[in-house]
């Protein structure tokens, strides 16, 4: 399988390529197009998520423990203002709560190379893509998604193109690994039933809310 430098470059290239067509085709302002570009390096890492070591993880969840509650502090001030002292709680506790407990979770209940690497953990994740962005308008949010599917997805290739071997110079051998990213299913069957519905659940929000 390709390792985490050569996924991470592809991350970056999705990401790259999406901000331009975002800033010249889409009129996007400079941060929506940076903000593009650096949902794109995280979104070539994602399918690692299922890794229990090593820098995916690590790299992953210090980043979205830190991601994800900015994304969604708008939705909090609405809620309960924004008090020094609410800040400080909110970011504090969103950061316990993803890079310790939703670590710890992610490591118990995946194995690596299951559900989270397939076509329909690629699917999820640009829906929640598209979610996350939704309050930037129609443009940003389906730019996102369109993102983090691609970078998904081009990690996915890169691990079936990774996995087979040359022996005698010339003789292309696959290796045990082949098949099991680029798949539409797991070896197990909750596990898949779990990200379909949860895919389904995520898309039917979009579209839903239009």
């Amino acid at each position: 399988m390709a390792g985490f430098k050569a996924h991470a470059v592809g991350g970056v290239a999705a990401g790259a390529g999406f901000s331009a067509l975002g800033f010249y085709a889409h009129s996007l302002s400079l941060p929506q197009a940076a903000a593009v570009a650096i949902v794109g390096a995280v979104s070539g890492l994602l399918p690692d998520l299922d890794s229990d070591t090593g820098k995916p993880l690590a790299f992953m969840f210090h980043f979205i423990s830190v991601l994800i509650p900015s994304l969604l502090f708008s939705h909090a001030a609405r809620l309960w203002g924004t008090s020094p002292e609410l800040v400080l709680c909110y970011f504090s506790i969103s950061y316990v709560a993803i890079r310790h407990v939703g670590c710890a979770l992610i490591k118990k209940l995946t194995v690596h190379r299951g559900v989270m690497h397939s076509v329909p953990f690629a699917v999820l994740c640009a829906g929640v893509g598209y979610l996350l962005f939704s309050d930037s308008g129609k443009d940003m949010a389906r730019l996102c998604a369109l993102t983090v599917f691609f970078g998904c997805m081009l990690h996915l290739l890169m691990d079936e193109l990774n996995a087979f071997t040359v022996k005698f110079g010339f003789i292309p051998v696959l290796k045990r690994s082949t098949g099991t990213a680029m798949k539409l299913k797991s070896d197990s069957l909750p596990a898949t039933l779990l990200i379909y519905f949860l895919a389904a659940g995520v898309w039917g929000v979009v579209v839903l809310r239009g």
